[in-house]
């Protein structure tokens, strides 16, 4: 291969590289000491509340809010929950891979 062809993919490749790097959302938890299946276990207690009572009450709204917090940090931390095209039902807690499904980053209100 000549010297400024494999210039040229080098460039490329590190561009390509850099572009990835970017575009991965900054952490929201980096500093958190919770491990997965601790957050798991917050994340189903809150899901529990969140879809077993009727909504409009305070602690159904915390329990819903609390779940995507959950979500979003086990989600940091390389575990997703679901796969696409697979029913609700048929969901769980796996190490995140193509396919996996992740909850939406959200902005946290500041403490």
């Amino acid at each position: 291969m000549k010297p400024s062809v494999l210039r040229r993919a080098l460039a490329l490749a590190c561009a390509v590289l850099a572009g990835a790097a970017a575009a991965q959302p900054a952490k929201q938890f980096p500093e958190a000491s919770e491990a997965v299946p601790e957050l798991i276990e917050a994340w189903k207690q809150a899901d529990s509340i969140c879809r077993g009572v009727p909504g409009g009450d305070v602690k159904v709204a915390a329990a819903c809010l609390s779940r995507s917090v959950y979500g979003a940090a086990i989600n940091e931390r390389g575990w997703c929950l679901g796969k696409e095209g697979e029913d609700n039902a048929s969901m769980d807690w796996h190490e995140c891979a193509a396919g996996s499904l992740r909850f939406p980053p959200f902005k946290l209100p500041d403490f």
